[in-house]
């Protein structure tokens, strides 16, 4: 029989609701170590009481813990895909909390019965969850010791998620979790999982769902979806949220939703009843409380998790609430390199994280010729420093190769500190302002892959055109193999093929003007396109579209000249042969592919492969050129 704590019990309700929640992990197993060691600095808090029988504790994934599943190029482990090795990670994550919250149970005072805390583990489906199609994420949700909330899933239009369902219990609709009362044995606390994944599949990855289909599913961009575009997601949460609230009135819902605050926000207006709202695919950390629904995004990255606790009291009533964040990079104590994750990483991936990248800026030869003529000052300054001025000790000591090689560092490092050596860029940055603004790595990217499709596949290419949204990680001195799979990680394998053709000028100022016009209303989700060797001028654009500009929209987007190298204005009529991904291609939503789709071939190449052909033919020495850093978006 579990013993109940005692009604006069002053730090403890009825019963507790303990959730840590983490969404758009987009694959970064690297930073786990991290993600745990907050966990662990912070597990009081986040899991408090979870030692009681009437305490219940979840781990909520809120969709894109994956990202683009099908895609290999590991170095350690090459039979491996990047689903593999994701859901290693969250294997070992799952175990992981569950451990910790045993042990928090254990070394707890007061201890009221045998039992041992447990974890629930909730997970709902992403857009990016599903890059290599639906047969990968059902075989994930089927084996993986969790339960996946699919509420907006169509079961009459998704025959491979049935024959899932018949064969593991694992599946489901919605989850109903029956809490005890501390003090009554004849009451039961109940809270409601529900859940929303953004429908737009044939948007996002158009032709591979072919076993699993949302309600609402069409391939409109987030941002031009309204409410009467999701009224079955709508629905189907109503449904289960009025049932529920029907048998138990006092009850609390929540909904895992995979659907970006501006829909979250929607489906709360339609079910007032959700008390809380946990969501992802906006990449944002934005709380909101709106009537008695608390909406909460969930960030990015593994940059942050949130702990929400709520409490209901002896009545069955839900009578209060927290939401706390912890930013996994400013909550780390000492000693993550001894962490058993971070050991187990370091082991699993020990050639891939092996320094692979040497990126620097290109010194001028003038500040070439300073740095040498200064370079036997600093080395007498540095002797001063040390109290050595005898000239024949000095000479002497240089002798060593070991004080040498010591010498020759120290100064190198005094003169790098100088303005007129290598102050400028050493890491190519990633972050959101790629999706709507200026970037040196893009500018990079783009014509990396231009110079490799010029020198080995067609001299005649003008430009490579790259949408922001395939971009996930950035470059730095000293990047290793993990890093550089990440780069070119957006996009699923199975639609990143390459396509070559010919637009003409008017063309090619009508794709950039309709992608800047999507991107101004809604810059971080209508993500912008970069393009090598032409120059957007984005405000312009802006500019003419609000009426505060009487210029013409060929006006904002110039050319470079093949012979001066300096931007110049676009002739409408000239030829530019250019090099697109395969998935931008195919949309049917905007206007300008399908004018122009029909003329473009595959490359059999993907921009992976070729920015990989670039980087190993200049034998991973990369270097920032005056090219990266040109204002190309303005």
């Amino acid at each position: 029989m579990i013993t109940r704590v005692q009604s006069g019990s002053p730090d403890f309700k009825a019963a507790r609701i303990n959730i840590l929640a983490t969404a758009d992990n987009h694959g970064n197993i690297m930073q786990l170590p991290r993600v745990l060691k907050t966990i662990e600095n912070n597990a009081k808090e986040i899991f408090p009481k979870a030692e009681s029988p009437s305490t219940f504790n979840f781990l909520t994934i809120v969709g894109d813990w994956f990202i683009n599943p099908s895609k290999k190029g590991l170095l350690t482990h090459p039979e491996l895909s990047n689903g593999d090795m994701q859901n290693l990670a969250m294997l070992k994550t799952i175990d992981s909390v569950k451990v910790l919250l045993k042990k928090l149970a254990a070394k707890t005072s007061g201890i009221i019965s045998g039992k041992t805390a447990e974890l629930n583990v909730l997970f709902t489906p992403g857009n990016h969850d599903l890059d290599a199609g639906d047969k990968f994420l059902l075989n994930v949700m089927k084996k993986n010791p969790m339960k996946t909330l699919i509420t907006n899933v169509d079961l009459n239009k998704s025959p491979a998620v049935q024959e899932a369902m018949s064969l593991s219990d694992n599946i489901i609709k919605s989850a109903v979790y029956s809490i005890p009362d501390d003090k009554r044995d004849d009451l039961l606390h109940k809270v409601l999982f529900v859940s929303a994944t953004i429908p737009s599949m044939d948007f996002y990855n158009p032709g591979l769902c072919k076993g699993l289909e949302f309600y609402d599913n069409s391939n409109k961009k987030d941002a031009n979806l309204t409410e009467a575009d999701i009224q079955e997601t709508i629905n189907s949460i109503k449904e289960k949220v009025d049932d529920f609230k029907l048998e138990n009135p006092k009850g609390a819902v929540v909904l895992l939703s995979h659907m970006g605050g501006r829909l979250s926000e929607i489906i709360r207006s339609n079910v007032p009843q959700i008390n809380h709202v946990l969501n992802g695919h906006d990449h944002k950390n934005v709380q909101s409380n709106v009537g008695k629904t608390s909406i909460n995004s969930l960030g990015k990255d593994n940059e942050m998790i949130k702990a929400l606790n709520f409490e209901f009291d002896d009545d069955g009533n839900l009578i209060k609430a927290t939401m706390t964040p912890y930013f996994t990079e400013t909550t780390v104590a000492d000693g993550l390199e001894k962490h058993p994750f971070q050991i187990f990483l370091n082991d699993f991936f020990e050639k891939d994280l092996e320094p692979l990248v040497s990126l620097g800026e290109i010194k001028s030869e003038k500040a070439v010729e300073e740095a040498e003529s200064r370079f036997p000052q600093q080395l007498d300054a540095l002797f001063t420093k040390l109290g050595i001025t005898d000239i024949t000790q000095r000479t002497t000591l240089m002798k060593n190769d070991s004080f040498k090689e010591l010498m020759f560092s120290e100064a190198s490092k005094e003169l790098e500190k100088s303005e007129s050596v290598n102050k400028g860029l050493n890491k190519l940055t990633y972050g959101n302002e790629i999706r709507y603004q200026n970037s040196y790595l893009m500018n990079y990217l783009t014509s990396a892959v231009k110079r490799t499709v010029r020198e080995k596949y067609d001299s005649d290419v003008f430009t490579v055109a790259l949408q922001s949204s395939i971009v996930r990680g950035g470059l730095e001195d000293g990047a290793d193999n993990l890093r550089v799979m990440k780069v070119f990680d957006g996009v699923s394998e199975d639609l990143s093929n390459l396509r070559i053709g010919d637009v003409k000028g008017e063309e090619l100022v009508g794709l950039i003007v309709e992608n800047v016009l999507a991107n101004l209303k809604a810059p971080t989700r209508n993500t912008i396109i970069h393009w090598s060797d032409v120059q957007v001028n984005r405000s312009l654009i802006e500019a003419i579209k609000s009426g505060k500009a009487e210029a013409k929209y060929s006006d904002a987007v110039r050319v470079r000249n093949k012979l001066t190298k300096e931007f110049e204005p676009i002739d409408m009529q000239e030829n530019y042969k250019m090099v697109i991904g395969e998935k931008f291609l195919v949309k049917d939503d905007i206007e300008w592919p399908g004018r122009i789709r029909e003329r473009f071939v595959s490359l059999e190449k993907t921009y992976d492969e070729l920015f990989r052909e670039y980087i190993s033919s200049v034998n991973y020495k990369l270097h920032i050129t005056p090219k990266t850093k040109e204002q190309r978006i303005i």
